[in-house]
């Protein structure tokens, strides 16, 4: 990576080291990703509750972006509201849902029962528990701290810092899990578990982890690519890229000891698809020593893991007729209700009256597939505004120069983490659903840090001229009337 030439070292320096507020946001960061890599359970009281405490660090840390900040960011709350459109959407609809709840108590003799009773579907409707509160304000906050990665860094050298500690973190997981599984542990680590054998490392459902693993696989290996791109770096061999590539190499890995096939299958043909990314890009652009011995050694393992995928792809899954009443159920849900849905967490008090007669008696949270929950739960309004800003975000970086590889990488993961939740509900995890916002808004940001000026990148239009209204100092801009006698 090359720096701007028209930058002078002092103009380096204000570009890549730490304000107050970017300084703030690494630390929160790294701790929060501690706490979400640390604690797998979904549905863990402490970490949600967590996430909503550092959440309402958001505020702060924006205000001390906007006083500490050396350069124009015209943009900053605009664009902090509008972003956050999501997050108000929810607890919005939430709130109002209260006034409408489609569960009727009643009692015949010592037993209390649940009836359905008719709704408008024209109003929002909340059919959960008080423990949905603070579910949805935790996920809030996990979006909401994500979010300040797209405000608040002003320098790539940002994320240069931040990503290689958070790769450490996942792949130290990975690492963590092969020793669970090379020493046959019965229960995951640090939790309960579900009672069944589906989980990885710290994580009770193995599916999450195949989500988490994709997501850091396709960074670890996307830093690996970055490292041959400085204009100072060492042969490969010698650099930092063997380490992030054996990590990801790892993380994609790991698809091998999974349970479930589905979700086995997506990470390993993602693992597929970035490895084929290195042994191309060694094979035709790289002037490396080694460039043959490290796209050969990619593409041989690129073609492993692609067979792999595949035969994990047509694999039965274990409960796979129960998996898809559940999917039935989410659809006969939302044409019951598609305007607003049942509400935030509604799916698993409403699937008594929607089930398969086989499921009766039977506990779900979810509807393994993460996007017909969301239409359940949200209807044609909330689906609206999620996938709705899914593809604003996309087309603002389509629309411009988007040939950054880094953020294709990154998007890779993220993509590949959406199509997973047709299946799957790796947005379940609250470790996953950071990850993925995490990512995602680094991937952006990265762009578009990319693509502009440092001093340019927030602000609404370039300023050669500091407003009259803005400057300490008298200063005549208008033109003069002399006149000569």
């Amino acid at each position: 990576m090359q720096d701007a030439p028209d930058l002078l070292p002092r103009d380096k320096l204000l570009r890549d080291s730490f304000t107050t507020a970017e300084a703030m946001l690494y630390w929160l960061i790294l701790l929060v990703s501690t706490a979400t890599f640390c604690i797998g359970e979904p549905r863990s009281f402490w970490l949600l509750g967590g996430l909503i405490i550092v959440g309402a660090l958001t505020p702060a840390i924006l205000k001390t972006h906007e006083h500490t900040h050396p350069f124009f960011i015209d943009k900053l709350w605009p664009m902090f509201w509008l972003c956050s459109i999501p997050v108000w959407g929810t607890l919005i609809q939430l709130a109002i849902g209260q006034l409408q709840h489609p569960l009727t108590p009643f009692s015949i003799g010592d037993t209390s029962y649940s009836r359905l009773e008719g709704i408008h579907i024209w109003l929002p409707t909340t059919a959960a528990d008080n423990f949905a509160w603070i579910t949805a304000f935790g996920f809030s906050a996990a979006y909401l701290i994500a979010l300040l990665l797209f405000l608040i860094p002003k320098s790539r050298a940002f994320f240069e810092r931040l990503l290689p500690l958070l790769c450490t973190g996942a792949v130290s997981i990975a690492l963590l899990g092969y020793l669970q599984q090379s020493i046959e542990l019965a229960n995951p680590i640090l939790t309960k578990g579900t009672g069944f054998a589906d989980f990885f490392a710290l994580f009770p459902y193995d599916g999450h982890w195949a989500a988490f693993a994709t997501l850091w696989c396709c960074t670890c290996i996307s830093m690996a690519l970055l490292s041959t791109r400085y204009e100072d770096s060492p042969d490969f061999v010698y650099s930092s890229g063997p380490w992030y590539l054996t990590g990801g190499a790892l993380l994609g890995a790991t698809g091998f000891l999974i349970v479930n096939p589905i979700p086995a299958a997506v990470l390993l043909l993602t693992l597929t698809v970035m490895l084929s990314i290195v042994s191309i890009e060694f094979m035709t652009q790289s002037k490396d020593t080694h460039r043959n011995a490290v796209a050969i050694s990619c593409g041989l393992a690129a073609c492993l893991s692609f067979a792999a995928g595949i035969f994990r792809l047509f694999q039965a899954a274990p409960g796979s007729e129960a998996n898809t009443q559940l999917r039935r159920a989410a659809i006969d849900m939302f044409q019951a209700n598609p305007v607003f849905g049942w509400g935030f967490e509604g799916y698993s008090q409403l699937l008594p009256f929607f089930s398969n007669d086989h499921l009766l008696g039977q506990r779900f949270d979810r509807a393994n597939s993460d996007i017909l929950q969301l239409l359940a739960e949200f209807g044609l309004f909330g689906a609206f505004i999620a996938f709705g800003f899914f593809a604003l975000f996309l087309c603002r970086y389509f629309w411009g120069r988007h040939n950054i590889q880094l953020t294709n990488h990154l998007l890779i993961g993220c993509a590949a983490v959406m199509i997973l939740a047709i299946w799957d509900s790796p947005f379940m995890s609250p470790t996953v659903f950071f990850s993925f916002f995490l990512l995602f808004f680094t991937a952006l940001r990265w762009a578009d840090l990319s693509r502009n000026k440092v001093d340019e990148v927030d602000a609404a239009r370039p300023q050669l001229v500091t407003p009259a209204n803005l400057r300490r100092v008298p200063f005549f801009n208008k033109t003069c009337q002399d006149k000569e006698k």
